[in-house]
């Protein structure tokens, strides 16, 4: 090499490598023997390596520092080494080598990582849970199709071109599949015959195409960054734009078992420093729950997972201003799918999703997530169709909660397509009115399918990428979504923070939310029952209109009986899933309305 490096003591914080500044770099990394180790240089001009071994006196515990002058960066990259085994750093804030998508890379590196981007007065959101629509996509898969119609399809930058779109549509926050760099092609066992292919088969490698896996968990995918720009640049750019708009970003990441705790830590606040992050929707079995819901620097951020033990986080009478924790299940979304196919004895759990939400948490729901069915695939299929992934149908949920109104698969036969097309729209009145926080999956709002695929994680085609050419084709789903998200949006009656008491504490002769049936004041909680229907008293939220809502998703029709309005107030219906209805609009003192089968109608009273 023709610059002389020279070594020095360096700190053991933080692990990895960091630019000090004057062409200084301080190494930091965990070794728990006592063989020779260091760090392997490799000059990127003169295509040479140098090994500089950490000195044994610069030891913190089982952490190996030194600090190195002479290096500036984007002039080396660097692997570390113990004994004869070179290995990554874990803690790498670039890696090399994985820029290209679907290439099994031939040797990775790490880069020496330089913060000095500007955020230009960047600002979180902080947009509460109860004021939250969040929307789920993949980044490669949101504009990979040439229908997408952007600069930079597959990419943070093809996200950036969409905000407008999303804009348009009223969503709140991305939720974003795993966009830390993993390597997505993976290589197959074949003594062992994996994914189900016989011993000694000549395969190509799988592909995993969502990135639930262990990963180079502080470094941006690199093959998800425009070309030209940097993985760190790109995704910067992607959250100042979009916290432009007023967007959150919440990130995906999922932990296998072997991952310990503290590095889970490390890598959180990492991003919510370094990328200005919202939120994160943590997967795994061992994540230190109660360290992150009593880490003084989340109190801010949206921590969301299945479960919490609150007993270790909060006191038994303590109550968080802003709720950061929010837990995210499959719960919800099963029962509402029973509900809306018409199985008995799902009212119950629907009217608690409707009213309640818990105290100290939020509570994320969702009738469709990136491993189920998409909307239109659930009113489409009754069984999954996972032939093209190459296991034989065995992956995937057997269970869906699906019913294909009548036919299995795409049809011409128009009366099932106008089913279809009411129980999407039913649907989607189901989770934007439903007490917490709701969840949509990017496509839902435009007719997305996968052909019956509820397990894609190795599809990367037209299964997975959006078509965006049924923006136009089913943009009746796409007015109903944006309409039915403007009227959660534009009532804070459908969105408060707390569960509604149910009775008139304002003593304005209406509770904040009332259940119906044919009889007022009371719901038919019958098992058999598949209808009910809903009052809210816009008082209690500083408004002056109420909101009546009639579901019906028995295969018969059913009158609902509707609550006196005061003086001057009329009825009218503003939404109606029955593309053809001759409903009229009460006027008189406890009348009746007859609402359709398997259709919901939404009236809106004012003077």
């Amino acid at each position: 090499m023709e610059q002389k490096l020279k070594i020095s003591y360096g700190k053991p914080y933080p692990l990895g490598a960091s630019y000090v500044g004057n062409g200084q770099v301080n190494f930091s990394v965990v070794v728990s023997t006592d063989e020779q180790c260091g760090v392997i240089l490799y000059d990127k001009k003169h295509k040479t390596e140098e090994r500089l071994s950490f000195c044994c006196s610069n030891k913190v515990g089982n952490i190996r520092c030194m600090k190195v002058s002479g290096i500036e960066p984007g002039q080396y990259d660097y692997n570390f080494y113990v004994g004869e085994k070179v290995f990554y750093d874990p803690y790498a804030r670039v890696i090399l080598g994985n820029e290209t998508w679907g290439k099994i890379p031939e040797k990775l590196r790490a880069g020496i990582y330089n913060d000095d981007y500007d955020w230009e007065g960047d600002k979180n959101p902080l947009t509460p849970y109860h004021d939250s629509v969040i929307y789920l996509l993949h980044v490669r898969g949101f504009t990979k199709h040439k229908s997408s119609a952007v600069a930079h399809p597959g990419t943070f930058a093809g996200v950036i071109e969409k905000i407008p779109y999303m804009k348009d549509l009223g969503i709140t926050a991305v939720e974003l599949m795993p966009v830390y760099n993993f390597v997505e092609m993976e290589p197959v066992n074949k003594e062992k015959g994996e994914f189900g292919i016989e011993p000694f088969e000549e395969v190509e490698p799988k592909l995993n195409y969502w990135g639930y896996k262990e990963s180079f968990y502080f470094a941006p995918k690199c093959s998800y960054s425009a070309k030209g720009i940097s993985a760190d640049i790109g995704f910067k750019d992607m959250v100042k734009a979009l916290h432009r708009e007023g967007i959150e970003v919440i990130l995906q990441f999922f932990f296998p078992d072997t991952i310990k705790q503290g590095y889970i830590i490390e890598v959180l606040r990492y991003w919510m420093q370094e990328y200005h992050i919202d939120g994160f929707h943590l997967m795994g079995n061992k994540l230190p729950l109660a360290l992150l819901g009593t880490e003084p620097m989340f109190a801010n951020t949206k921590i969301i997972c299945e479960s919490f033990p609150l007993e270790e986080i909060y006191e038994r009478n303590f109550s968080p201003t802003y709720k950061n924790l929010a837990i995210c299940k499959d719960g919800f979304m099963y029962d509402m799918r029973r509900l809306l196919k018409a199985d008995e004895g799902m009212v119950a759990a629907a009217l608690d999703y409707m009213k309640n939400v818990p105290e100290k948490l939020g509570d994320v729901h969702y009738m469709t997530h990136g491993n189920t069915f998409t909307l239109m695939d659930l009113v489409s299929f009754d069984r999954k169709h996972n032939e093209p992934n190459g296991e034989n149908n065995r992956d995937g949920s057997p269970y869906n909660g699906s019913w294909n109104c009548g036919y299995e698969g795409p049809t011409t036969r128009q009366s099932v397509r106008k089913l279809r097309l009411r129980q999407i729209k039913n649907a989607i009145i189901l989770n934007m009115l439903s007490k917490s926080t709701p969840l949509i999956v990017a496509g839902d709002e435009f007719g997305n399918s996968q052909n019956g695929n509820n397990n894609p994680y190795c599809q990367d085609s037209t299964v997975t990428w959006l078509n965006w050419n049924n923006l136009t084709k089913y943009s009746q789903i796409y007015d109903f979504m944006k309409s039915m998200i403007a009227l959660r949006r534009d009532h804070k009656i459908l969105h408060l923070r707390d569960s509604f008491k149910m009775n008139d504490y304002l003593q304005c002769s209406y509770p904040d939310l009332s259940f119906h049936s044919s009889q007022l004041w009371k719901v038919d909680n019958d098992i058999l029952s598949r209808q009910f229907a809903m009052l809210y008293c816009g008082e209690y939220a500083g408004e002056n209109d109420f909101i009546y809502v009639a579901v019906n998703l028995h295969w018969t029709a059913h009158e609902f009986a509707i609550p006196k309005l005061p003086k001057k107030y009329k009825w009218e219906i503003i939404a109606d899933t029955n593309e053809k209805t001759d409903i009229e609009v009460p006027d008189s003192d406890h009348a009746l309305i007859n609402v359709k089968e398997r259709s919901i109608l939404i009236m809106l009273g004012k003077a």
